[in-house]
């Protein structure tokens, strides 16, 4: 947001959403204004059936760069390119075996002009969508939401604040609404992302094939996952095979994690977990406050805090023996193997005052879900010794929630699904 933009139209977004929320605001509703022109010139580029291109702004990870390489493995007749942002981005993708262009290169503009199918999996930002005018587009999205997202945002705060800020709020809404249209097909996990991508994204049912999720592919193991993590990832993290591995995947709060994270001692952890063979690792979300996890977890060799960055996190579902979420989606996919599941969740009052979720936590959780360290560090000790019918009935409750569609191959169904939509003849697949 410039110097010179209209203080008429920042000073009351900052009011509601504070300095840096108008920056964003302001900005992405400009570039999408300015990329529009561009956007309807590249219609008239000729496409080819056979040019998948991928990206995804947060590096070569998740559902597109799982899709892309099966492609690789799978379907030679296609060529599917990946659009990087940085020089070990691009390496990474080439030792995969994909072409490869730089996001803000000539060859990345022209490869996506020339593209018949464009995958996001966050955004419209993962691609320079300007240039996929007359692609089919495809969004792998990044899971099943519990959150609400895009237009099922609580809508009454569009009503909220001055006449400005309304009749710009609404102008802001209105471009988001009719940016989701451009989308061709949204894969989804199962049913009930389905029902929730209709309404998120305002386009219907039939292009929102519950067909499954890449992540599907590397969580339930195989080729997907071996292409990911090379040798024993346990052995990787220093966790022995007699070990019980607790993967614990707190989401992000918007106003930032001091105010909900309440302090775990070594004590507690070795009064807990003292005749138990319980490992936790701790992985954080990209935005969260690591500081503060820092400083609010022990030093203790059954309790160790993760670098966001380090490992893939559907690579560690894989491996973990029980799984502690709150709101993230994670959960959702971790069903997917049958494991005890605990959530974990202090502040369900406070972050339903947030943007919301699509309905009462507890009826997920059934009211079963821990809101202090003791009570879940004595759960996760029960589990590793074999007794725990709290998480096998919470992932059970999960399973029969979520809907999902279980059955192996997701990345080769959206595949074919992709291609009967794009008109792209295949050969049959070579074995992943």
């Amino acid at each position: 947001m410039s110097e010179e933009t209209p203080r008429a139209i920042t000073a009351p977004i900052k009011a509601l959403q504070g300095e840096r929320g108008a920056r964003r605001m302001v900005t992405s509703f400009v570039r999408r204004i300015g990329g529009a022109g561009i956007y309807y010139l590249s219609h008239l580029s000729r496409r080819d059936p056979k040019v998948w291109v991928f990206g995804n702004h947060k590096g070569f990870r998740d559902n597109p760069r799982y899709l892309a390489e099966h492609i690789v493995h799978a379907h030679p007749e296609l060529q599917p390119w990946w659009i990087a942002r940085t020089p070990g981005e691009a390496q990474q993708a080439r030792d995969a075996g994909l072409h490869v262009a730089m996001f803000a290169s000539k060859l990345g503009a022209r490869i996506q002009r020339r593209a018949g199918v464009g995958f996001l999996s966050n955004a419209f930002i993962d691609l320079r969508s300007p240039y996929l005018g007359g692609a089919l587009i495809v969004h792998l999205y990044h899971g099943t939401a519990l959150k609400r997202i895009l237009l099922d945002m609580d809508v009454t705060r569009v009503m909220r604040g001055s006449l400005v800020t309304r009749a710009f709020k609404r102008l802001h809404r209105w471009s988001i609404a009719r940016r989701l249209r451009q989308v061709d097909l949204i894969m989804a996990a199962g049913e009930l992302a389905q029902e929730r991508f209709v309404t998120a994204f305002g386009i219907p049912a039939e292009r929102i094939p519950p067909v499954g999720t890449p992540r599907f592919d590397v969580i339930q193991g195989g080729a997907a996952y071996d292409r990911v993590v090379h040798g024993d990832l346990r052995d990787q993290l220093g966790v022995r095979p007699d070990e019980h591995l607790v993967l614990w995947l707190p989401t992000w709060r918007e106003h930032g994690d001091a105010p909900w994270l309440p302090v775990l001692d070594a004590a507690t952890v070795d009064e807990a977990f003292a005749d138990s063979k319980v490992v936790m690792l701790v992985k954080t979300h990209p935005y969260a406050d690591q500081d503060v996890y820092e400083q609010r977890l022990p030093q203790h060799p059954k309790v160790r805090l993760l670098p966001e960055a380090d490992v893939d996190v559907n690579t560690l579902l894989r491996i973990a023996d029980t799984l502690v979420t709150d709101y993230s989606s994670a959960f959702f996919d971790y069903a997917l193997l049958e494991r005890p599941i605990h959530f974990f969740a202090p502040d369900t009052d406070e972050y339903r005052g947030g943007r919301g979720l699509y309905e009462p936590f507890e009826n997920l959780t059934g009211g079963e879900h821990h809101t202090e360290w003791r009570s879940l560090l004595t759960a996760l000790a029960d589990a590793s010794r074999g007794e725990d019918e709290q998480g096998m009935a919470m992932m059970r409750r999960v399973v029969a929630f979520a809907r999902n569609n279980t059955e192996p191959g997701s990345c080769e169904r959206i595949v074919q699904t992709v291609a009967r939509a794009a008109g792209t003849p295949l050969q049959p697949p070579r074995p992943d």
